[in-house]
């Protein structure tokens, strides 16, 4: 009971954070997520830095300027081009390597890259949610700041995270994934879901941006690779021994075990939209 109520509190604290930023300003987003990218980085080379050396400030440079181009060019603000900022980026990983006493400088790189690909792409894709309108066009006047689908996501997360939880401590007898996450059952994910898809209905009813079926759609796509966000953190900390990913939040552990389910379906939802939406 002691931990549900830690747990409640701090999320509680965590939610207010993030819709508070997304409801003020998308510069407040924009920073939060940035600050988000940053301990996350850190937090992934600290996990990993027992089995290979990882390099944290070009991981940081990498995934902060990704984020950054990202943001400006889905508010049309800058041209496709911008993009290839990242491109001396990329290199210097690679030259620094040359200058290091590391005696694995590939599997450096390799874990660098990943932990840009796993941490800062996926946040980048958000700012497509929160900028709909983009079409490609520079400049594009008419590309506004419109939080409704991001809030819709986290809403559908932290919707699916807590009746996941609640109703797999109640009524979890089979397992999901057992060789990876012990604890998720079927009931869970399944109790999950059905409260997820219900509260689409409501979320389409205070964000109509989307019609109601597609919000259901986008709920179920949630789920789904919400627990496959989870399953591949697991599988992650199961192959480094570890419990948490750091202490972030009590409760919940570090700032990936709060964002794993974001890093999967966020991309995912982005693909759903812009093929079958925008």
């Amino acid at each position: 009971m002691s931990n549900i109520v830690t747990r409640a509190l701090s999320g509680a604290v965590f939610v207010a954070v993030m819709v508070g930023s997304v409801l003020l300003h998308q510069y407040a987003y924009a920073g939060v997520l940035v600050a988000v990218i940053v301990w996350a980085i850190f937090e992934f080379g600290e996990i990993i830095k027992e089995k290979i050396f990882f390099d944290k400030m070009i991981g940081v440079l990498f995934g902060v300027t990704l984020f950054a181009i990202s943001f400006f060019y889905a508010q049309g603000l800058v041209a496709e081009k911008s993009f290839l900022i990242v491109i001396p980026i990329l290199i210097l990983l690679f030259i620094k390597q040359l200058y290091s006493k590391n005696h694995q400088p590939f599997h450096t790189i390799a874990y660098t890259l990943t932990g840009v690909a796993y941490i800062a792409l996926p946040l980048s894709l958000c700012n497509g949610l929160a900028f709909p309108s983009v079409d490609g066009a520079f400049p594009n006047p008419d590309s506004k700041y419109t939080p409704a689908l991001l809030l819709g996501l986290f809403i559908l997360l932290w919707t699916n995270d807590t009746f996941a939880y609640l109703t797999g401590i109640m009524f979890g007898k089979h397992r999901l994934f057992e060789r990876i996450s012990p604890k998720k059952s079927w009931e869970g994910f399944f109790g999950g879901l059905l409260c997820t898809v219900a509260t689409s209905v409501l979320v389409a009813r205070f964000f109509p941006i989307l019609p109601f079926y597609h919000w259901m759609a986008v709920a179920t796509i949630i789920v789904i690779f919400g627990v496959y966000g989870d399953l591949i953190e697991s599988l992650l900390k199961r192959n480094l021994n570890m419990k948490d990913s750091g202490r972030f939040l009590p409760g919940h552990g570090g700032i990936l075990d709060r964002f794993d389910s974001v890093l999967i379906a966020a991309p995912m939802v982005f693909f759903y939209v812009k093929w079958f939406v925008f």
